[in-house]
């Protein structure tokens, strides 16, 4: 009865958040037994290369969101719990995320040494304590990953992918280019935190988790505006005149996401789960962040005009409570 089916949908929705605090929290647990160790042994040796902000998006960014969200959302596709060993490498994959690029862009590697660290990183040593660390992640994750062939050469695609993003740095990129990058960077990242669960993939997953990582990346620049701004990297966000127009190009790449999901090849109810953990975690805070944008181009004369903006004005904080409710309602908004 579609009555009944509208009730159930709804208490679902609702136990999105929950579900998310609860992964949050086994995370957190994990990170402090497994993970803290690792970092504070690295701390021990720092010889500067390792500051606050790389401990923090080790353990409050990427090291808890990448398994803490993603990860979870791929196990409610499959429909049973991330392992103990899926768990490690996963965390390993986000911590080292960081780490990355510091990596590469201080060695300064060639495409081929690029290939001959990510297929023999025995081979390497790291020459500062980040380095180092970055390779414990990498070497772990390799260790505990299902197929760990099928890992190395998804992360060579993360970092060509990387190596194309540097375009970004230099003024007057086409609009088809910045999308280009935008999206091929994010949907080779999430494909590679994929390489972690043991579950083979569906016929039509690639596809659905392509553009779902393309939005992912596309979300994350809409929380680093400022910051790109300031780095003079040219982003979607940071170029365009219009939020109207750029909502209308994240919505409609929202909803070609969500179509390819119901095509993956899972069952509805749990690409619905699937659907509900990834919005809860990211998309529905980025439709609360334009929002915040709308009223700064109204106060420009109907213009984004970004160099106008100070950095309060740019930056959406999502732990306020008026802003944690008005990402709820999009979330139900969207499951609806």
């Amino acid at each position: 009865m579609p009555i009944i089916e509208n009730i159930s949908g709804f208490l679902q929705t609702l136990q999105i958040p929950f579900s998310t605090v609860l992964n949050i929290k086994k995370q957190k647990n994990f990170i402090l037994k497994n993970i803290r160790v690792l970092l504070a042994d690295a701390i021990k040796i720092n010889d500067d290369s390792l500051d606050e902000n790389d401990c923090k998006k080790i353990l409050d960014y990427y090291g808890l969101a990448v398994p803490a969200i993603l990860g979870e959302a791929f196990c409610s596709l499959r429909g049973t719990p991330m392992t103990d060993k899926e768990r490690l490498a996963s965390t390993c994959q986000g911590a080292m995320t960081g780490l990355g690029d510091d990596f590469f862009d201080k060695q300064r590697l060639s495409e081929q040494g690029v290939k001959n660290f990510i297929e023999n990183p025995e081979q390497f040593i790291g020459n500062t304590a980040s380095e180092k660390l970055f390779l414990v992640f990498y070497k772990t994750a390799l260790n505990n990953a299902p197929v760990p062939a099928q890992m190395r050469a998804q992360i060579y695609k993360v970092f060509y992918a990387q190596l194309l993003s540097k375009q970004q740095d230099v003024p007057g990129l086409s609009y088809e280019v910045i999308k280009d990058v935008t999206l091929r960077k994010g949907a080779e990242s999430v494909l590679y935190y994929r390489t972690a669960f043991e579950h083979p993939m569906k016929k039509g997953e690639e596809k659905m988790l392509f553009c779902i990582g393309g939005l992912m990346q596309l979300s994350n620049d809409i929380f680093d505006v400022y910051k790109d701004y300031q780095n003079g990297v040219s982003t979607i966000i940071t170029t365009t005149t219009t939020i109207k127009e750029f909502r209308f190009y994240y919505t409609a790449l929202l909803i070609l996401s969500v179509e390819s999901a119901y095509k993956s090849g899972y069952s509805k109810n749990k690409v619905r789960k699937f659907l509900g953990l990834i919005n809860m975690g990211v998309f529905s805070r980025c439709f609360v962040c334009l929002d915040q944008f709308e009223k700064l181009e109204k106060k420009s004369n109907h213009v984004f005009d970004i160099k106008k903006y100070n950095r309060k004005e740019l930056i959406c904080d999502m732990d306020t409570i008026e802003n944690k409710l008005k990402s709820l309602k999009y979330l139900i908004k969207f499951l609806k």
